[in-house]
């Protein structure tokens, strides 16, 4: 399906996003699992978001982002979320957030999106989840 996942790896000041192809649990074929690090707001969202929306544009529609080297959300970071979340649940899919940092955690918990957003704290237990 994908022919290069590092055409993906996006990165911006102390921000990175990054496709792992070498994990110990199998996902399913349409599915993607990011691994970012850094302060997701307002300067790099966007990138995210597009980088997101290319992916989706291509089939994918189960996404997983581990956020436990996430130090900082903001409200464009969790916008971008919250989008990708209402475009692959009309597709039947879905984005799952995996590890939070306690900080992501906080601001999940204090905004009300984690009874939104599904949160795991393993890949294997968000894979495992359908």
């Amino acid at each position: 399906m994908i022919e290069n996942w590092s055409d993906y790896t996006v990165e911006s000041g102390d921000f990175k996003m990054e496709v792992l192809q070498q994990r110990f649990v199998p996902l399913p074929e349409t599915a993607v699992y990011f691994e970012l690090s850094g302060e997701i707001n307002l300067y790099n969202s966007q990138v995210m978001k597009e980088n997101l929306e290319i992916l989706i544009s291509k089939g994918i529609n189960h996404v997983f982002l581990n956020f436990e080297q996430v130090s900082y959300i903001d409200s464009s970071g969790l916008g971008v979320c919250l989008g990708i979340h209402s475009r692959l649940m009309k597709q039947k899919g879905y984005i799952r957030i995996i590890s939070p940092s306690e900080k992501v955690r906080y601001v999940l918990e204090l905004t009300k999106l984690r009874s939104l957003l599904q949160i795991f704290p393993t890949l294997e237990q968000a894979v495992k989840s359908d």
